[in-house]
């Protein structure tokens, strides 16, 4: 029989090791060290470059003669009108469009969570995703043929209920909002895909209880699904922030920023300033500045999920 010595040299652990071997620590660092490199070439890089030369007076054409000028970008930035449209007309589009995307979607995800036991249900929702496959740049050229004022079917089709031909992308007061519209199409998918797959979580003695207290289907909405999908919009609403602050291609396609400043956006701004008119340092302060806003808006929404989820 052991005794208590013998059963404690038995169970004694090891000592750990090092179970990589010199080899494997090499092939390791072979597969890490490429992405660093790309990492630090492609993106980090270019990050510092852009702070740093938002702080020169430079030409893209003779960056060899940039000067110092400090904050002056800056200061230039928050005077400009066209600049200070662009904000605005980003943050126009940003808040109109998540709003309208939340509720399309979660209107599509009850739709398709009342069909998900249903053959026709799957198809549905695989054709419902199809706008977000395409890339932006096709969908704005679909959409400038579509909404041509003089070739476009849409025009065509209003004209056969006696509506006259609509400037869709030249008409002041309809250019963003055209914009909107195009930018909703195509990724109210995404946000009912995130808020269908919260809905499916919820478990069906909820909706039990619910029918058995016989409550209407707003009081459903409120207190059983919203509260268990919040999270999950949240995510939502965080990533297409981001993806409205870099929206670049539609505009670019459709309205080049016109009718004069009323689709300017930030991205088209830095750009026209970087590529059109060369101010490398100008249009630089202005990544910097779309760069910041993006930081605080993802600090901001991530603290509240944090304080949501401890809540």
């Amino acid at each position: 029989m052991l005794d208590v010595s013998d059963a404690a040299i038995i169970t004694k652990k090891p000592p750990r090791k090092n179970t990589l071997s010199r080899d494997e620590r090499k092939v390791r660092a072979a597969f890490i060290v490429p992405a660093v490199i790309y990492l630090m070439f492609m993106s980090i890089f270019p990050f510092i470059y852009s702070v740093y030369l938002s702080f020169y007076q430079a030409k893209l054409t003779r960056l060899h003669k940039k000067f110092f000028i400090g904050w002056d970008n800056y200061k230039q930035l928050f005077s400009d009108e066209v600049f200070l449209a662009a904000l605005k007309n980003t943050f126009l589009l940003t808040t109109s469009s998540i709003i309208l995307e939340v509720v399309l979607a979660f209107i599509c995800a009850k739709v398709f969570l009342s069909l998900k036991e249903q053959r026709v249900g799957y198809f549905l929702r695989s054709m419902s995703i199809l706008p977000m496959m395409i890339t932006p740049l096709c969908v704005a050229l679909i959409f400038s043929y579509i909404m041509n004022p003089t070739l476009g079917i849409l025009n065509y089709i209003l004209s056969g209920v006696g509506v006259e031909p609509i400037s869709w992308f030249g008409n002041p007061n309809l250019a963003l909002w055209t914009i909107v519209f195009i930018n909703v199409w195509q990724w109210t998918p995404f946000m009912m895909l995130l808020m269908l797959a919260g809905l499916v979580s919820i478990p069906t003695s909820l909706y039990e209880a619910a029918s058995l207290e016989k409550a209407r289907w707003w009081h459903v909405a409120r207190w059983i699904e919203l509260p268990a999908i919040r999270d999950v919009i949240l995510i939502g609403v965080i990533l297409r922030v981001i993806d409205n602050l870099k929206l670049f291609d539609l505009v670019y396609i459709t309205t080049r920023g016109g009718p004069g400043d009323r689709t300017e956006l930030l991205t088209f701004f830095t750009y026209r300033q970087d590529f059109a008119f060369f101010n490398v340092g100008y249009g630089s302060a202005a990544a910097v500045v779309i760069l910041v806003i993006s930081i605080i808006v993802t600090t901001i929404a991530v603290g509240f999920l944090r304080k949501m989820q401890n809540a």
